[in-house]
């Protein structure tokens, strides 16, 4: 365990670099702008041949980011403090829906990572882990119930399927989308 343990808190001290570095790509991306829409004003620079040579970059860099993985955390709150969480009956649903909303990418926070209970995908952390069918690891397969129900993250606890074009096109007359 204890390997795991300083296994999470390298990737948790990368996660905080990346975010900085981030920041500091955000004032570049925006220092650039100002200064191309300032030579393109002025003349000094023919928008035809920059935005050739911007799309050529743009997919040379597009091809780039599909080969390394995004880092995202969930947000920083006490799941279990949470209140006013969506009264649905999935236990009554789960036969018509088949839990799809476990089929929907929930980043996980630092309290879920710190319990080691929830398993995330280590190709695109801290995502919740799926299996091969696309459902979250947790979802039990014969019958879809949660198997870390009591310790799900936030944004399962407060997921309302409802009104959520993904699962339901009329949830009171309980018609799924296709």
């Amino acid at each position: 365990m204890a390997e795991r343990d300083q296994l999470e808190d390298a990737l948790r001290l990368l996660l905080h670099q990346s975010v900085e570095a981030r920041l500091a790509q955000a004032d570049a991306g925006a220092t650039l702008k100002a200064l191309i829409e300032t030579l393109i004003a002025t003349g000094a620079l023919p928008p035809e041949a920059f935005e050739r040579k911007r799309q050529h970059a743009l997919d040379d860099a597009t091809e780039a980011l599909a080969e390394r993985p995004v880092v995202k955390l969930g947000k920083a709150i006490d799941k279990y403090a949470l209140a006013d969480l969506p009264q649905i009956d999935c236990a009554q649903l789960l036969p018509l829906c088949q839990a799809r909303c476990c089929k929907l990418t929930v980043c996980l926070s630092a309290q879920d990572l710190d319990e080691h209970v929830l398993d995330w995908d280590y190709g695109r952390p801290y995502q919740i882990r799926k299996r091969e069918d696309g459902y979250c690891t947790h979802s039990e397969p014969a019958t879809r119930r949660c198997e870390a129900y009591v310790r799900r993250p936030a944004p399962c606890r407060t997921y309302d399927c409802r009104k959520d074009p993904r699962i339901w096109v009329d949830f009171d007359k309980r018609i799924l989308t296709p």
